[in-house]
């Protein structure tokens, strides 16, 4: 039973997490008060009316009526106030409870003191559960507005100072100190004190844990994404292999079928004539050929790309690498995607390890394809720019905000689900080429696409090199 009553009191829609704990209390004192105060006045009203007639109401400074109203006044409104208070918890409504009972409780005490004076009046108790109450409940600002407020109430209680006792200085401060409750103002100064101090280390102390939990949890849900990660990359490295072991027996099989299609050298020649089978057979062994052909630069490319070598700079041309590098691009586009090649005629030299280049450029098709769900045209373009050599791969997908390719080359930063990528590729791109002494630009508009673009330095071919030198000769023969 105790258990049902505890948990349904402490079952509130409460956000704060201290109102939440302070909550069950609340609510028991609440109720409490709320049978005390009208039980107890019942019960001295009806067995000792006339006693309070006689020593309470009737040496009220307003007179007795008066007073026997204030009296019942201020218990009924402290009543109505602790109900109040405890339909508001219930509600959710924690500090608008307690700050309104706390109200209450100070306007009752201001109207009895000032009625009844302090020293007919028995409250230090009360005052005192409300000082700290209001510190407990509504923190340090509400505990010293309560405290200030007691002060103005015990001050206005005290009985006005008679002209006899105030002949001259010393006189009027010692009548004054005996009038004055020093030691109810002294008390309650030590009780906000403590209770300010108390509430001081206990929310510091809530909140520091509050800030650790949340960097715990933080770096838990880092770890985890980390973790997932790594896991990804471990299984695309396992892919990556058994692609490799995959390519390597299909380029045997390739093989075979070259081998078997050279043999339409034993055919009569082109300009022999030959029967219109004969002509068929020997078009179908070309077009044999042609496709095994491009079936073995694909897994020879696929060999190359999944190597673990070191990194080895080379110089090469660019044109070229991308020419070659065409039929395993085209294969990592859907086939509802359409691939563009713009190269210049003239070859372009680069400083760069040939087999992470075509990495990069496979990273950077593969997320043009992933930009396309729907189809698309991926364009890959290269051009001379200011002594730099400019390889833009665009897309017609559906673009990025500013945000996103403000954060696009940091490492882990992806916008695909766990099981699409690791946020590593354009990361990878991007630190390559930075190691080349190149950079990367991103240009994208939402629903319109986007253009990667590296900057590569240039490398002047001997002949550019050789003619170079002979100008400068002649100017110098000159």
């Amino acid at each position: 039973m105790m258990s049902r009553i505890r948990s349904w009191l402490a079952h509130t829609p409460i956000d704060d997490p201290v109102d939440r704990r302070n909550a069950g209390f609340m609510q028991l004192l609440l109720i409490f008060e709320g049978l005390r105060i009208p039980a107890t006045k019942l019960y001295l009203l009806g067995l000792h009316g006339s006693y309070l007639q006689e020593h309470f109401y009737a040496r009220a400074r307003i007179g007795a009526p008066a007073a026997l109203t204030i009296d019942l006044g201020t218990d009924l409104a402290m009543t109505v106030s602790a109900w109040l208070g405890f339909y508001l918890i219930r509600r959710g409504r924690f500090p608008l409870a307690v700050a309104q009972f706390v109200g209450t409780m100070l306007a009752s005490g201001a109207v009895a003191y000032a009625a009844f004076g302090y020293h007919a009046t028995d409250g230090n108790l009360t005052l005192m559960m409300i000082l700290a109450l209001s510190g407990l409940m509504l923190g340090r600002k509400a505990l010293w507005i309560t405290y200030a407020a007691e002060v103005v109430i015990l001050v206005v209680s005290v009985d006005p100072l008679k002209a006899s006792g105030a002949g001259d200085t010393p006189g009027v401060l010692l009548a004054m100190y005996n009038l004055l409750p020093m030691r109810a103002l002294t008390s309650y100064l030590l009780i906000a004190l403590i209770v300010d101090r108390s509430i001081y280390a206990l929310r510091e102390s809530l909140l520091e844990s509050d800030r650790r939990r949340r960097q715990l949890a933080l770096e838990i849900a880092e770890r985890e994404r980390t973790q997932e990660q790594l896991l990804h990359a471990q299984k695309m490295d396992v892919v990556g292999k058994l692609a490799s072991g995959v390519a390597h027996d299909v380029n045997n099989v390739f093989d075979i079928i070259l081998g078997f299609s050279t043999e339409r050298d034993r055919l009569p020649a082109d300009d022999e004539p030959m029967d219109g089978n004969t002509r068929a057979v020997a078009d179908a062994l070309e077009g044999i050929e042609l496709a095994a052909r491009r079936g073995t630069a694909v897994c020879r490319k696929l060999l190359n790309f999944s190597r673990n070598d070191v990194t080895l700079t080379e110089e090469f041309d660019a044109v070229a690498a991308l020419q070659e590098l065409r039929p395993l691009a085209r294969q990592s586009l859907s086939s509802h995607c359409q691939l563009r090649i713009e190269l210049p005629p003239e070859s372009r030299l680069i400083r760069f390890d040939r087999s992470q280049f075509e990495m990069a450029i496979i990273n950077l098709v593969t997320n043009a394809r992933d930009a396309m769900p729907e189809g698309g045209s991926c364009t890959i373009t290269l051009e001379d720019s200011d002594g730099y050599v400019a390889l833009s791969v665009q897309d017609t997908g559906i673009g990025m905000v500013e945000s996103i390719c403000a954060q696009m080359f940091e490492p882990f930063f992806t916008t695909k689900s766990v099981d699409r990528g690791t946020g590593l590729g354009l990361s990878v791109v991007h630190d390559l080429v930075v190691q080349a002494g190149g950079r990367t630009t991103v240009e994208s508009v939402p629903g319109q696409g986007t253009t990667i673009r590296l900057l590569l330095p240039r490398i002047e071919s001997v002949a550019e090199a050789s003619g170079f030198q002979d100008v400068a000769r002649a100017v110098g023969g000159v």
